[in-house]
């Protein structure tokens, strides 16, 4: 591997690989070498559009192109395969969120990169927006004291649902970031306990809920509780609504994501454009993550460790395991490690 430039493949041609493989194209330090997509048409496309290669098999793609990552953006059904297949060509990897569809997939993909010496970073982008991350300092630090509840909540339009139709669960597609955040706000303690309950009236007919709870218990007492929705009317003002409250015995942090300091209004209505995650500017993907994955090229080159939490990203999605858990059997369910 040249320590100057990390040369990159990407492998899913969808919405997000190419906003990938756009990012890489940019980084001064990165080189985006090739595509790959199981659909012939996503690839040929996304090489086209990018200038490079393009493949519909993973392995043909590292066996003949020079390669020393690669960025998964496949859905978390399909990241098993792929993630296998880079760690044992010695590729190192940057995987989208979640970092599987369970948590045993999720230790054999930690398993591989370890038992092929490549490193593996989870692109859980929160952990790059300065509201969750200071936050997350703020408690480090104890200004917040010890921490007493956590609640997080984050909401999307009923086309979310309507065009994934119950290929992806909400927990999975955008629950994933505030388990993640509530595990990072809450160490070192571990969640021991999982409830979950969900609605499905105007989202039925998609085969998808309209909104979910989930009360997490943590063996130092925290409870925390996280709602999601995607049953918000089709107004694009309402695409992204997030926000979270956490109370320490010292004090609270508030993170409110909607208006994101600009509205724009027109004949269609009000819409509070994306200026924090991957905005586009002059044509290009930027935002936080860029800021994400120019980490992920320094920190590979260097040698430095990831800011994302393998461990953390992991139990996460055991979390979420045991909420589905919950759902079936309508009991609160033991997180088992």
């Amino acid at each position: 591997m040249d320590n100057k430039v990390l040369r990159m493949g990407v492998v899913g041609c969808g919405f997000f690989g190419q906003k990938h493989a756009d990012i890489i194209n940019q980084i001064p330090n990165a080189r985006l070498v090739a595509v790959c997509d199981i659909q012939e048409d996503a690839a040929r496309n996304a090489g086209r559009m990018f200038g490079v290669n393009n493949y519909t098999s993973c392995q043909e793609m590292l066996d003949k192109e020079q390669i020393d990552a690669v960025s998964i953006c496949v859905s978390e059904d399909f990241h098993l395969e792929p993630a296998l297949c880079a760690a044992k060509n010695g590729k190192h990897i940057l995987l989208e969120k979640p970092i599987a569809r369970n948590a045993v997939e999720a230790e054999q993909i930690k398993q591989a990169a370890l038992e092929n010496n490549v490193r593996l970073m989870v692109a859980h982008v929160c952990e790059f927006d300065g509201r969750y991350r200071y936050t997350a300092d703020a408690i480090e630090r104890g200004e917040l004291g010890e921490i007493i509840s956590i609640y997080l909540k984050r909401s999307s339009t009923q086309s979310t649902a309507a065009r994934l139709k119950g290929k992806v669960s909400m927990f999975h597609y955008m629950g994933v970031h505030d388990f993640e955040a509530m595990l990072l706000f809450a160490r070192p303690a571990l969640p021991v306990k999982a409830y979950s309950q969900w609605v499905a009236k105007k989202n039925a007919s998609f085969n998808a809920q309209d909104t979910s709870f989930s009360v997490i218990t943590f063996d130092n007492g925290i409870v925390g509780c996280i709602q999601l929705c995607w049953a918000l009317p089709d107004n694009e003002a309402l695409a992204f609504v997030a926000c979270a409250e956490v109370v320490g015995t010292k004090g609270v942090s508030y993170i409110d994501v909607k208006n994101q300091g600009l509205e724009i209004f027109s004949e269609t209505g009000l819409r509070y454009p994306d200026l924090t995650y991957w905005p586009e500017y002059f044509g290009h993907t930027a935002g936080k993550v860029r800021e994400e994955i120019q980490h992920f090229v320094d920190a590979t080159l260097s040698g430095q460790p990831y800011l994302v939490d393998t461990d953390l990203a992991i139990e996460a999605v055991r979390t979420i395991d045991a909420c589905f858990k919950s759902l079936e059997t309508g009991q609160p369910v033991t997180i088992e490690r």
